[in-house]
């Protein structure tokens, strides 16, 4: 079980350096989608941050096409 100490340190950085959004997925596809990003080698929040980022990206570049 980890200190008051370190849990209290865990909170401040969480409160500090990230910011949360919650997603609803249908029944049964949240384990889905985890077992693929593990399947990646990556965890779900990894494998999600990475696919949004990666459409933004893609849409950026697209829409300065002409």
């Amino acid at each position: 079980m980890a200190s008051e100490a370190k849990l209290k340190a865990n909170e401040k950085y969480l409160k500090e350096k990230v910011d949360t959004f919650q997603i609803r997925v249908p029944k049964g596809q949240k384990s889905i989608i985890q077992e693929y990003a593990k399947s990646l080698g990556k965890s779900l929040n990894s494998y999600v941050v990475e696919l949004i980022t990666s459409d933004m990206q893609s849409n950026n570049s697209n829409s300065h096409k002409s």
